[in-house]
């Protein structure tokens, strides 16, 4: 029976007649969408199914269709053709990311036994994607398997709404893969003196360049990129553009500048570089003058000067997400300093930050509620105290300089003897605080 439908997702409906013979189907063919169309499909599928019943009765052993057997999507084309879209649509990082997990999977399946690039869609089914994505998990991680699964759910369902041949009555392969449990590491959100010792150690345009990042709560590529046509003096605005959207459009959001902001500019303005029009520009050779492209190693260089923990430009934005949030901004205000288009992401930024200061007071209620006879642990003096926390900065920072610099902190607080060890001290509930080693450097910390 003729049906009224579309060839493709979004395109126009038409009537399709079809008929089956034998348990297959056997003919297809497309008319228009006017009422004689579907009298001509209806003609069609009954003089079809005449015509080939004909034919099985004078040779039963050799009826073949009228049409060919439909073209088959290999994974290779399927791959080929979602990377083209990706690279007409996407931004640059994002297309790169797309074509590294699919180069990875071709490489996967021209290595493997029985796989073969050139094999159909149809073939990969969810026990082959479950051995990639195991595969994946054992080489390089269960994020990375889970970030694959994602990107090939989403070019299956691209491929099923529209390519031509692929095959919709199968459901996706990667999508029915369970995700693996993931190792999520927090976002490292510099403390804001940390950010104040990197400011102290930058060159001035680097200054200028950091200082903008705080108050403007600004993305990286949205300062690179920014002009002087993007700055209105008279009314108080900069034009931060950023592609971060679920269509990759460019979006510009004109945003307000505080006195800072503005002194800023002012002083950019005046001590310009270079014929371009950017308004930051590199201060370090051989790159004087030359816009940014990528900034890449500025905050690792800047970090490093400074002998804090590095951080990148996004801390800077959680940084000032965190700084508002301190002073008792509303979430529609941050959201809006943020410029975020859902409220959603805006509070997964604020979600563990708002939650902490409730629940530390919260478990502040349990503290101290034993009496005196059953509290194991003793007070420590506030002199041993300082003295713990140094030496656990001290042994847990990754900076040699760092290291050094708690060393000689120890070593004027507190002078001692290198030659002699450690002397322990127990308190009268019996607890050891202080264990007996040699201490780092040959040097002891604690006095005799």
């Amino acid at each position: 029976m003729a049906t009224f439908t579309s060839k493709k997702k979004g395109s126009p409906k038409r009537w399709k007649g079809q008929v089956w013979f034998q348990g297959r189907m056997a003919a297809v063919k497309w008319f228009g969408s006017s009422k004689a169309d579907e009298r001509n499909a209806i003609a069609w599928e009954v003089t079809t199914r005449k015509q080939l019943e004909e034919e099985a009765a004078t040779a039963p052993e050799k009826v073949t269709p009228l049409v060919s057997e439909p073209q088959r999507v290999t994974i290779l084309e399927w791959g080929t053709a979602y990377l083209e879209e990706c690279q007409r649509r996407n931004t640059l990082a994002t297309f790169k990311e797309k074509r590294d997990r699919f180069r990875r999977f071709i490489r996967y399946l021209e290595q493997t036994k029985g796989l073969s690039p050139d094999d159909t869609v149809e073939s990969f089914d969810k026990k082959k994607a479950r051995k990639y994505l195991a595969w994946q998990h054992d080489q390089r991680g269960p994020n990375c398997s889970n970030k694959d699964r994602k990107i090939l759910t989403t070019a299956w369902k691209w491929g099923a709404a529209y390519l031509d041949h692929f095959p919709l009555d199968m459901p996706d392969s990667f999508l029915a893969c369970q995700r693996h449990a993931e190792i999520r590491v927090p976002r490292y959100i510099s403390p804001e003196d940390d950010f104040w010792k990197v400011y102290e150690t930058a060159p001035e345009r680097e200054k200028a360049m950091l200082n903008c990042f705080l108050n403007l709560a600004a993305r990286k590529g949205e300062l690179l990129k920014l002009t002087w046509q993007d700055v209105d003096f008279e009314r108080g605005t900069v034009v931060l553009t950023t592609r971060k959207t679920s269509t990759g459009t460019a979006k510009r959001d004109e945003m307000p500048m505080n006195e800072d902001v503005r002194t800023t500019m002012l002083w950019l303005w005046q001590y310009r570089q270079g014929k371009g029009n950017h308004v930051f520009t590199c201060p370090v050779e051989p790159y004087i003058e030359q816009p940014y492209k990528t900034a890449a190693h500025v905050m690792k260089r800047l970090c490093a000067k400074a002998n804090v923990k590095p951080f990148g430009f996004h801390a800077i934005r959680h940084l000032a997400a965190t700084i508002l949030a301190q002073e008792g901004k509303s979430l529609f205000a941050i959201q809006h300093a943020l410029r975020h288009e859902k409220q959603t992401t805006a509070d997964r930024y604020l979600h563990s930050l708002g939650a902490f200061a409730e629940v530390s007071d919260a478990l502040s209620a349990l503290a101290s509620r034993a009496p005196a006879s059953c509290h194991p642990f003793p007070a420590l003096p506030r002199f041993h105290e300082k003295r713990i926390l140094l030496q656990v900065k001290m042994e847990r920072s990754s900076v040699e300089g760092q290291r050094q610099t708690w060393f000689a902190a120890i070593r004027g607080w507190f002078p001692v003897n290198s030659s002699q060890l450690e002397r322990s001290r127990e308190y009268d509930s019996g607890f050891l605080i202080w264990k007996r080693k040699k201490a780092a450097l040959k040097c002891s910390l604690f006095q005799n």
